[in-house]
């Protein structure tokens, strides 16, 4: 996902005919996560180049979507989770519904809130974080 989501960001940038961007999950989650737990698997069965590729290609389209130069509309129905987060939060707008479950999963497992999750969760307005890393 992170991989194509790249690739679609960087080719969209300079197509004249695109001038917004919509993300959007299928079925019951924006983006349910499932890359760390594949990371962490990794470390224990294989080799470390595996997480360093993949939070490199995570980073860098992160970069590329807060930096970008056209607007982008995240609709965060469902479970959105870690580098889900990600690729909404640095967008320019998110829309959020009744059934949005927003979640950073890395810290169950040890890991730090990546993402930039430490800068965005403190700035959130009012009491919309009423437990470590999760947005009710």
């Amino acid at each position: 996902m992170v991989t194509g989501l790249l690739k679609c960001f960087i080719s969209y940038e300079e197509e004249t005919t695109v001038k917004l961007l919509i993300v959007k999950g299928k079925g019951r989650a924006f983006c349910a996560g499932g890359d760390v737990a594949e990371v962490a698997q990794s470390i224990n069965n294989d080799t470390w180049k595996y997480g360093a590729d993949f939070f490199r290609t995570e980073f860098l389209l992160n970069y590329i979507i807060a930096t970008y130069s056209k607007p982008q509309v995240s609709l965060l129905t469902g479970i959105v989770m870690g580098g889900g987060a990600g690729v909404s939060i640095h967008g320019r707008f998110r829309v959020a519904t009744e059934n949005t479950v927003f979640a950073m999963p890395e810290t169950a497992l040890g890991l730090f809130p990546d993402i930039g999750a430490s800068y965005f969760l403190s700035r959130l307005p009012g009491f919309y974080v009423t437990h470590p890393w999760t947005i009710p």
